[in-house]
């Protein structure tokens, strides 16, 4: 295998799945659905759960590029460790140099960002750009950004570009304590555009379940390359690239993405976005100017 093993674990499996059997398909859903450790324990345990024989589980591990079972659960605990990094963590480690051992800082994190950005290009499908951008530009359909403790700021700021040109826009913000009041308006015509990066949180987690499974929304995830565990109740899962010279990850590409997807959305809109930009601006025009504060000076 090539690449990022722990990704590629995922990618296969899910490119995989029409092809294979039966039996294997139940151990690969099995998989999918309790990922990475439904395949951390032993293979007869991995077996029972997936109620198949320790055979089929070989079988699929082989079909996946491992020759043994341990070189496959090496690749699950990489998945781990990569997905659990805190910038804490990586403080203590070195960073990669894509431009070279002694190039400066600047010039490492633009040529990162420069390959980042071919990797969106071409890692992100275009059939299922598509059907997202056909999905937040339906009319018919109230639009739900939620983030995380970083990622809620880009998700904010797209729910105020898409309300622009489109209505029945709302964030998920505030407090947790509030989220089941954002989950009463949402239900089966309604699209959740989630992005959860890791270290992946719980609570996000959590609403995009309830918003999938209890209120029969639309899922859409914008994610890293290791998937939120969202994705298991997504419709679409679109995955960008995070990793940077940083000890922080990257967000760049995830607003990126974010940008073309409205971007296309409000193309997709057309004469009716365009009507209401012009009554947004009007308004705007109406308002008095902003005073500054007291004690401001001007």
């Amino acid at each position: 295998m090539t690449g990022n093993p722990a990704a590629d674990v995922q990618e296969i499996l899910r490119r995989e799945l029409p092809s294979l059997s039966q039996r294997e398909a139940r151990v690969a859903r099995h998989l999918l659905a309790n990922y990475p450790m439904a395949g951390l324990g032993t293979v007869a345990e991995f077996a029972d759960q997936s109620g198949v024989s320790t055979a089929t589980v070989l079988r699929l591990v082989r079909r996946l590029g491992f020759p043994v079972y341990a070189d496959f659960q090496d690749a699950l605990r990489r998945h781990l460790e990569v997905t659990l990094q805190s910038p804490l963590l990586r403080f203590s480690e070195p960073q990669d140099r894509p431009a070279g051992e002694g190039a400066h800082f600047l010039q490492r994190f633009t040529g990162n960002l420069a390959a980042a950005l071919q990797e969106l290009e071409h890692g992100v499908p275009e059939a299922e750009f598509d059907k997202v951008v056909e999905l937040l530009a339906d009319p018919r359909r109230d639009i739900h950004f939620v983030g995380g403790r970083y990622s809620s700021n880009v998700a904010a700021y797209l729910a105020d570009l898409l309300a622009a040109v489109r209505g029945k826009v709302n964030i998920v913000g505030g407090q947790t304590q509030r989220w089941p009041q954002h989950l009463l308006e949402i239900g089966r015509n309604s699209v959740v555009v989630v992005f959860d990066v890791r270290r992946y949180q719980r609570d996000v987690i959590d609403f995009a379940h309830k918003a999938a499974k209890v209120q029969g929304a639309t899922v859409v995830l914008i994610t890293d390359i290791w998937q939120s565990p969202v994705a298991r109740v997504a419709r679409y899962v679109l995955s960008v690239p995070v990793q940077s010279p940083s000890v922080f990850d990257m967000l760049a590409m995830g607003m990126a993405l974010g940008e073309a997807l409205v971007g296309a959305s409000a193309a997709r809109i057309g004469g009716d976005g365009k009507t209401r930009m012009e009554r947004l601006e009007a308004l705007r025009e109406e308002l008095p100017p902003q005073r500054p504060a007291r004690g401001t000076k001007t």
